[in-house]
């Protein structure tokens, strides 16, 4: 009874170790080069370097991200409000040079 269970074991242990070896050699070397990458998958990688630059009140980039989301991937309601976003942003910092520079 105890060989078979130290069999059960040994078998179950190898199976591991073979399925931990095989996952790890399908996985990619290197990112794909983004002519491989879907007009979709960029269009994600730009919003969300968007809103990195807009969280870091780069407003100019941000915008450009945006805008190259949107060439990509025109169907997406949330790259528009983010744009809004932004333009209500830059207006707010426009009003409020002058306030800071007279006072």
């Amino acid at each position: 009874m105890i060989s078979i269970i130290l069999v059960v074991a040994i078998v179950a242990g190898a199976g591991w170790f073979v399925w931990s070896r095989w996952t790890y050699w399908r996985m990619p070397i290197r990112p794909q080069p983004s002519a491989e990458r879907s007009p979709q998958t960029r269009a994600f990688e730009a919003f969300a370097h968007g809103n990195s630059c807009l969280a870091a009140g780069q407003l100019a980039d941000a915008t450009a991200a945006f805008e190259q989301a949107r060439t990509l991937d025109p169907k997406r309601p949330y790259v528009a409000e983010r744009l809004a976003e932004v333009a209500r942003r830059q207006r707010a910092a426009s009003a409020l040079a002058p306030v800071a520079a007279g006072g």
